[in-house]
């Protein structure tokens, strides 16, 4: 399972910075409206997927996905 996880990380990872990048980027989040939080959806948007590479990055830290072949 954690193997599985190791080699989809990578894929996850391109496709969120293939979402910040033309031409997905004009196509989903080039706009300022809707507001959120007083925020453009532009920049919300932009927030949103870091986030998202945050939790992933967080989640396969606690699974030790990521340093799995280490010794402590």
């Amino acid at each position: 399972m954690k193997r599985t996880i190791a080699r989809m990380a990578p894929l996850f990872f391109v496709a969120t910075t293939a979402l910040l990048v033309w031409p997905l980027y004009p196509w989903l989040g080039d706009t300022i409206e809707p507001r959120v939080l007083g925020l453009p959806w532009s920049l919300v948007y932009v927030l949103l997927i870091i986030v998202v590479n945050g939790v992933a990055l967080s989640g396969l830290y606690a699974a030790r996905v990521v340093d799995a072949g280490e010794d402590l």
